[in-house]
């Protein structure tokens, strides 16, 4: 079962990182401009993000295991009928088959593993899970860069069809379709259209929204339009929502604190931790750096690899202690690494950068894997699948939020001063955004009464047969 869900984990991040550093190569081949190859990757991540819930849902309805095996197949014929694109279009109409199975399995696999796995061996399982995240962003971008020297373009789509294919012969094999008749709930079975298609429309224009503002700004026109949308659509979803008796969104484990601090802090995790990855390699390889970007790439592997260790140590500690000290551990490990970049008055050497991405690798380990375990252990057993959907949600929403920001910021502050002091302010704000991310976090354990819905979870949890 694990080795199944594993490999979409390492999927769902190898295949971005694939194409990422292939862009160029494929504007030259399709002869467009960057900013339209570009959408290779932002529709990619858009159509993920805008279905994560939306599967999530289907998975509690129709059964988890069903859509999240039909997502490898899914993916595996999108990749296909990408590497066959004649044109451009095509491609990214064949990139958008390949993101729906992504999103089918990104939605349900942890909430495959909250209902299979035991308890004492949850938080294992799911460090298990951020380690291969980790190695598939870690290996993505050096397998992208070897094929497109040696091999041709198609080959970036192709090099998934195998994995995708033998993760579902293991999961048909290992994985039920349907996880019993206690998660058919009539919850689980309504069906809110209209919710979907308005909480998809304001996703939809939050992502875009995000690159159109770090681009031309808040005031321009375009950004103006997507910002609006959000607003009525969020709006629209808001008002929708209150009036069904089984809303699209899981409102009844969204007023649990646990779940909805919990993914918010998901959400400041990863803003937090792109921030850093977005900024850093844009220091390595200019001025104040100097770099070439393979050097530059080896130097960012301290990050994933930091992150493949503390992932599933992380894990297994919170199947044996609460999982709120080990996410303060987590937030205190990335404020330092925000930390060091903001008061460095100079140059700083490889040592220190190397440090600083270590430290968030090692934050993140202990930061994800115990909040994942704390946000499942605390959600009803009827919407495991909407609320898996909604942790791979924030995590995108995070990295977006982080990348746009950082990006934001520094661009400002370099338009009208040094470039070292535009990096300084960048992540000077994210070491206060961890500050306050941190203070919350203290005081919805020991305040807000999560230390004792955590242990009363984990006494239910222990009186639960496996499945």
């Amino acid at each position: 079962m694990m080795t199944a869900v594993c490999m979409g984990a390492f999927l769902s991040h190898f295949t971005a990182g694939v194409v990422n550093v292939s862009l160029p190569g494929l504007a030259a081949f399709f002869d467009t401009d960057l900013n339209r190859i570009t959408w290779v990757t932002t529709g990619y991540l858009l159509v993920i993000t805008a279905l994560l819930p939306l599967m999530g849902k289907l998975g509690d309805r129709c059964g988890l295991g069903l859509v999240h095996h039909s997502g490898y197949l899914v993916f595996a014929a999108g990749s296909i009928l990408a590497a066959l694109a004649s044109d451009v279009t095509v491609l990214l109409a064949f990139r958008v088959v390949q993101a729906a199975g992504a999103a089918m399995f990104q939605a349900t696999n942890l909430a495959l593993i909250s209902h299979y796995m035991p308890k004492e061996r949850k938080g294992r399982a799911l460090g298990l899970v951020s380690t291969c995240v980790a190695l598939g962003a870690m290996l993505g971008p050096a397998a992208g860069g070897w094929i497109t020297q040696w091999l041709s373009w198609p080959w970036l789509f192709l090099i998934h069809v195998p994995a995708a294919l033998v993760a579902a012969v293991l999961a048909f094999r290992f994985i039920p379709l349907r996880e019993g008749e206690r998660l058919r709930t009539e919850a689980a079975r309504a069906s809110d259209r209209l919710g979907a298609v308005l909480f998809t429309a304001c996703v939809a224009f939050v992502q875009l929204g995000i690159p159109s503002a770090a681009a031309k700004g808040w005031r321009s026109t375009g950004t103006m339009l997507y910002v609006g949308g959000a607003l009525v659509t969020g709006i629209a979803l808001i008002l929708c929502e209150r009036r069904r008796r089984e809303p699209f969104l899981p409102l009844k484990a969204l007023r649990i604190p646990a779940v909805s601090g919990g993914l918010l802090l998901s959400c400041a995790a990863f803003l937090l931790t792109n921030m850093l990855l977005v900024l850093l390699p844009f220091y390595l390889t200019g001025p104040l750096g100097g770099l070439p970007p393979s050097a530059a790439g080896l130097v960012m592997t301290a990050y994933p690899a930091a992150l493949a260790l503390a992932g599933p140590a992380a894990g297994r500690l919170s199947d044996r202690y609460d999982s709120g000290r080990f996410m303060v551990l987590g937030f205190v490990f990335m404020g330092a690494a925000l930390a060091v970049p903001a008061l460095a008055n100079g140059h700083l050497p490889l040592g220190w950068i190397a440090f600083v991405l270590a430290a968030a690798g090692w934050g993140m380990g202990f930061a994800a894997s115990p909040n994942n375990r704390f946000i499942l252990q605390h959600t009803p057993a009827e919407h495991i699948g909407a609320v898996g959907g909604l942790i791979a949600l924030t995590r995108n929403a995070g990295m977006g939020f982080g990348a746009a920001l950082g990006l934001g910021v520094m661009s400002a502050d370099d338009a009208g001063g040094p470039l070292l002091q535009a990096f300084r302010s960048a992540f000077g704000i994210g070491v206060w955004i961890c500050l306050g991310t941190l203070a919350g976090l203290i005081w919805l354990l020991f305040h807000g009464g999560l230390h004792k819905q955590s242990a009363e979870a984990g006494r239910r949890e222990g009186m639960q047969k496996p499945s």
